[in-house]
């Protein structure tokens, strides 16, 4: 029976204070049980949001917590509103339990903390230190003013090169220590450049050798080489750091070693600690088996008895020491702290739980205390998923003769008899499986395999049961190469594969067709660059129209330098993305490629380059050397980030598809069906030897060397053992994260290859005794004195027999639940011949322009216009115009005559100095010029308003006379705005109290599905009152007046937000967006009468406005969200104000119940903002 007393029980009490350890396993809840415990301390215990410190490893995760606790939140409030508890979340019974007092405080303090969620710090470790440092000031002793760069290894190539030429420069032999004997220059610089790296990337290791320190050569003649070169590396170090505080450039390490530094200083460390222990009083730490020595002292020094600090990680899944992740010290850190578990796995289907346990149970992963242990499963878990065969299935790959490495057989030998006898000697040797032919063979089976689960595998039974499809499988890989691999083998079946997750995007082919295409730009004059551009994607030519020997090449290639010419004056004069978007359309990019079986996949990566230099090169302007030389940069910079945030490789394909990603990827997801084909070979050992010595961390910057001293291993080969040691200990910790990604079923493959025998996989299979228990070998630990044949790790070379007993045996301890098979040597694959008519996906439309996704036509960078076009015109994925720009005016209709006249109030009034000059979208984007640039302080309105006409003219081509519009622009800008605006004009209002042109990019729903447009309409009737005038709209829009669904990002541009007093003291912020439509039929009598303020809401209507409007209301709501101490949306939230210029005409507009013509004011209720907030945010309505 598990053990429960040490597992976390989230309706338990809170510790009010002190250290508490959370250790989860793979599965269990980990993320789901963070965010409980920060809704708890909210709600119970009064935590702010101000007052939480959430960390985490990447910015993926930091943000899928932030969206996590927002939606907690959001649950907890409606718990605490309606008094139900939802089944997912069952510990929310705890917030209703105590009297009414108590669960009102607890409401409250959870509205605060939504109200309040941008205070609260959710970030990477590197965000938090950036942050502290920044908060801390003078007092951090960092150097302020710094940059912060993503990528510092062009600094470290730099110094490195330079010790290289001066050391050799003056005698050759300087650095040809023993193990570099006669070598290349080259070869000192690569040593010399992975030393240094390792440890600028290990943050606390100590560097090996210090012959300071009493080192003993095993070779005397060394001593002095070894000297040097450890002085180099020491020298290269201390450049590097030198060299980037020059240029006042920072590094993510810097910014952890620089925060540590400051919490620990003897002088000032003291009020270092003590503004962040009074900034927090909640801290987590999640995925903290990934810290490092430096990281924790920072948390342990700075954060005292009076905080809670929850540090939550699985050091089963300890897997990125080769990005400086120290396990050692996670085990330090924990070691005596109270420690609670996590015990269920919600993830795999109850029999999977129990089949990897079985294979896996009781395994030590690199340490005793790094165990597999039990773990449960809920009541509600599915047995067996996938009734057609076990939930864990290991196929192995015997010594077939055409398969092994020793005088490798011809296909034609292999046809003829084989004697027993000689089949027999070659199983008997123990013969190696080619290691190149295991793989080909193991991809034969692969494909086979995935063809037989979409062709025979189903889910459920009866009416209910539904086929397996391809998104339901994914294929772990230990490397790029391998997936690669992969992909092949399943392209070959007809099984549509996508990869995931697989490096930088600007590491890609792709990358190279941008490079060769900017350079023709560049230079459209140099024939041969264009040629090479012309075999390229982007214009698809002939190669034989372009050989110069060949009739006719000569004007094929004229004619595309004058299109290369032309494309360089477009990039000249658009942005980088309008003008992708330009070329995408012109060029048939996206048809040439889609007709290859592999286009989809080059399709996406050409659009996310388009994306990232649009972002590196906003605006528009750029030369296309400009574009060239900042592509070149980021192609440099490529392999140089870990957490490669939007420079990540994208999904190529939403459609149903098999997932090929790799297993350091992978860690953190889950997919129904996991094949693990290649976990059997041991990858080899690169860069200097990495291992934990008695006092931490310690890199072996003289790999090779026999040297002695401090307790370190005195030959070499002790020291390569002890990195040996730890590298399995990595593999055996990448095999669990593998081995525990499946829901409901996991294949994995086994084959005799040369590596086999020291590989994770070959120790979970075969290291155990007689009763199937795990051994654990090799040992942990070697001292000096160990001898040269103990430093061998052990390695498992059975026979095929003894492979066929040990599985059986294996598979015998938990029956039923694990099938063993092999592999034959070749497989004979039929192709996939498609989804069964059931379960075959939609069809898979073209991917807009801009960076959409080919196979998600929802996923782009919406704008109002972009919505509200597709009333009219629905949206086509196919469409290749670019997204509306955001800029005002181009909101407006561009042919007036398709605008409804209202029907108008008959009035004599004041002159209309606008109502029948220029309309349509520039005549708009002139009129918001002005506006967002006049000053309406000037002591002489008129002459100002006159001297901003005449210089927008001169950029606008408008027809229209400048006194004119100026007269009718100092009319409008002293129009009354109405209720409220407390009857303040434009002109009275400073530009300091006018933010103009507040552009917004806000995500939509991020890591949830798209937002229905109807939904926004039910959110609306939710929420407005019943004599509300926009409440006929919002039925409409319930109603489907939109047939669109939203998701990737919204973005636009509020023409001014107006900040206005407010009554009792403070402001109100108000949303103004400003309209030059004409309502009037032209030549009217009485076109004023048109915008009377009954008639402005059909107006309003007609062009959607309305929606808008909100959409603004939301984007203010989040600025002010993050930027104004005190924010309350009831109180804040003024309103908005669309003015009808034409219909503004000075002092005497007339009103009508108080508010002007011209002016359209509207108040949305506070809830309804915060509930569309809540649903852009989580995609869920309240």
């Amino acid at each position: 029976m598990m053990t429960q007393q040490n597992e976390l029980d989230l309706k338990g009490a809170l510790p009010p204070s002190g250290r508490l350890v959370v250790e989860a396993s793979a599965g269990t809840g980990k993320t789901y049980s963070l965010t409980a415990l920060v809704v708890r301390y909210v709600a119970e215990r009064g935590v702010a949001a101000s007052e939480l410190l959430v960390v985490t490893f990447t910015r993926a995760a930091a943000g899928e917590l932030r969206d996590r606790t927002r939606k907690a939140l959001f649950d907890a409030r409606q718990v605490l509103l309606s008094g139900e508890v939802p089944e997912r979340h069952p510990w929310m019974g705890s917030l209703l339990v105590g009297h009414e007092g108590e669960i009102t405080a607890r409401r409250r303090n959870i509205e605060q903390a939504i109200n309040t969620f941008d205070d609260a710090t959710i970030s990477t470790i590197h965000g938090f230190c950036q942050q502290a440092l920044r908060q801390l000031g003078l007092r951090s002793g960092a150097r302020l003013g710094s940059e912060l760069v993503e990528n510092t290894r062009d600094v470290v190539d730099e110094v490195c090169r330079d010790l290289v030429v001066q050391r050799l420069a003056p005698q050759a032999e300087a650095l040809s220590w023993p193990a570099l004997k006669r070598n290349a220059p080259n070869k000192v610089l690569t040593q010399l450049t992975e030393a240094v790296n390792a440890l600028l990337n290990n943050p606390g290791a100590h560097p090996a050798p210090q012959v300071a320190a009493g080192i003993v050569p095993a070779k005397q003649d060394t001593i002095e080489r070894l000297a040097d070169w450890a002085a180099v590396v020491d020298e290269a170090v201390e450049r590097v750091r030198e060299r980037r505080s020059d240029r006042h450039e920072l590094g993510y390490d810097d910014l952890v070693t620089q925060l540590r530094d400051a919490v620990t200083d003897e002088a000032g460390g003291e009020e270092a600690r003590r503004m962040l222990q009074s900034r927090y009083r909640l801290v987590l730490v999640d995925e903290f088996q990934d810290t490092d020595p430096v990281q924790w002292q920072i948390f342990d020094r700075a954060f005292g008895d009076d905080q809670v600090v929850i540090t939550v990680g699985d050091p089963k899944q300890a897997i990125y020491r080769f990005r400086g992740a120290d396990v050692h010290a996670y085990l330090r850190a924990t070691s005596g702290v109270d420690k609670k578990d996590l015990l269920t796995n919600f993830r795999s289907d109850r029999e999977l739980v129990e089949a990897t346990l079985g294979l896996i149970g009781g395994v030590h992963l690199g340490d005793p205390r790094i165990a597999v242990t039990p773990v449960r499963t809920p009541e509600t878990a599915p047995v067996r998923a996938l009734p057609g065969g076990a939930p864990l299935q290991i196929r192995w790959v015997p010594r077939h003769a055409e398969l092994l490495g020793n005088k490798p057989p011809t296909w034609e030998r292999i046809e003829k008899p084989a004697t027993k006898s000689r089949l027999a000697e070659y199983v008997t040797l123990g013969s190696k499986v080619s290691s190149p032919r295991a793989r080909r063979a193991i991809l034969g089976d692969l494909a086979r395999t995935v063809v037989e689960l979409l062709e025979n595998e189903h889910y459920g039974e009866g009416a209910s049961a539904r086929r397996v499809t391809p998104g339901d499988i994914a294929v772990l890989v230990p490397s790029h190469a391998n997936a690669e691999q992969v992909v092949g083998a399943l392209n070959r079946a007809g099984v549509p594969v996508v990869r995931t997750r697989t490096g930088s995007v600007f590491a890609t082919a792709a990358a190279q067709q941008w490079r060769v295409l900017l350079a023709a730009l560049e230079r459209p004059a140099y024939a041969p660059l264009v040629r090479a551009a012309g075999l390229g994607v982007f214009l698809h030519e002939a190669p034989a129209s372009l050989d110069p020997d060949s009739p006719g090449s000569t004007a094929s290639v004229a004619a595309l330098q004058q299109l290369c010419a032309r494309w360089a004056d477009l990039l000249a004069d658009r942005s980088v993305l309008t003008w992708y978007d330009h070329v995408r359309a012109e060029s048939g990019l996206v048809e040439h490629l889609l007709a290859d079986l592999t286009g989809e996949r080059e399709l996406t990566d050409l659009d996310h380059i388009a994306e990232v230099l649009a972002s590196e090169l906003p605006g528009t302007g750029h030369s296309a050397a400009a574009v060239r030389r900042s592509l070149e940069r980021l192609v440099d910079e490529s392999d140089g980030s870990d957490d490669l945030g939007p420079q990540m490789r994208r999904i190529d394909s939403d459609a149903e598809a098999v997932q090929v990603t790799t297993l350091h990827a992978c860690k953190g997801l889950q997919y129904p069906i996991v094949l693990i084909p290649f976990s059997w070979s041991m990858p080899s050992n690169k860069g200097p030897l990495i291992y934990n010595g008695a006092e931490g961390r310690v890199i072996d910057v003289a790999t090779k060397q026999g040297w002695a001293g401090d307790g370190i291993p005195e030959s070499d080969k002790g020291r390569e053992h002890r990195s040996n040691i730890e590298r399995r200990a990595d593999q055996l910790r990448l095999l669990y994260v593998g081995l525990t990604r499946g829901e409901h079923r996991t294949v994995v493959w086994w084959a005799p290859g040369k590596d086999a025998p020291k590989s994770a996989l070959t120790i979970v299979l075969f290291d155990r005794d007689e009763y199937g228990v795990p051994l654990n070998t090799p040992p942990t630990d070697v001292d000096s004195a160990v001898t040269k044949s103990a430093l061998k790790i052990p390695s498992f070379e059975p026979t095929d027999d003894e492979v066929a007993e040990k599985l059986a045996a294996l598979s015998g301890r938990v029956p039923g639940l694990i099938d063993v098979s092999t592999v034959p040597a070749r497989t004979a694959v039929s192709r996939w011949g498609g989804p069964a008519a059931e379960t075959a996906p939609a069809t898979l439309a073209i991917a807009d322009a801009g960076g959409r996704s080919a196979a998600n036509p929802a996923w782009r960078r919406w704008s109002f216009t972009g919505i509200s076009r597709t009333r009219d015109e629905p949206y086509s994925p196919m469409s290749s115009s670019p997204a509306a720009p955001v800029a005002g005016g181009f909101d407006e209709p561009g042919n007036v005559d398709d605008v409804a006249a209202p029907r108008r109030i008959p009035l004599s009034g004041p002159a209309v100095p606008l109502a029948d000059v220029a309309a349509g979208t520039a005549f708009g984007t002139l009129v918001h010029e002005v506006l967002e640039k006049f000053n309406p302080t000037s002591a002489d309105l008129d002459a100002e308003l006159l001297e901003v006409v005449e210089a927008a003219l001169r950029r606008n081509r408008v027809p229209v006379d400048a006194g004119v519009l100026a007269r009718g622009l100092v009319l409008a800008a002293n129009t009354p705005l109405g209720p409220l605006a407390d009857g303040l004009r434009l002109a009275d209002i400073d530009t300091a109290d006018r933010l103009a042109e507040l552009e917004f990019d806000l995500p939509l729903a991020s890591g949830a599905g798209p937002i229905a447009s109807a939904d926004i309409g039910r959110v609306l009737l939710a929420t407005l009152d019943a004599a509300d005038a926009m409440r006929p709209y919002a039925a409409e829009l319930a109603a489907g007046r939109f047939t669109v669904d939203l998701a990737g990002f919204l973005q636009g541009s509020i023409d001014a937000v107006l900040r206005v007093p407010a009554a009792g003291g403070g402001y109100r912020y108000l949303v103004v967006d400003y309209k030059t439509n004409r309502l009037h039929a032209r030549g009217a009598a009485d076109p004023l009468a048109s915008y009377h303020p009954d008639l402005l809401v059909p107006a309003m209507e007609h062009s959607d406005y309305p929606l808008q409007a909100l959409l603004y209301s939301v984007a203010l709501h989040r600025y002010l969200r993050w930027r104004l101490p005190g924010y309350e949306p009831s109180k804040h939230l003024g309103g908005i104000a669309y003015l009808f210029v034409r219909g503004m005409v000075g002092a005497g507009t007339p009103t009508h119940d108080g508010v002007p013509y011209g002016v359209f004011s509207w108040r949305p209720p506070a809830a309804a903002v915060l509930a569309l907030e809540e649903l852009f945010a989580t995609g869920r309505a309240a």
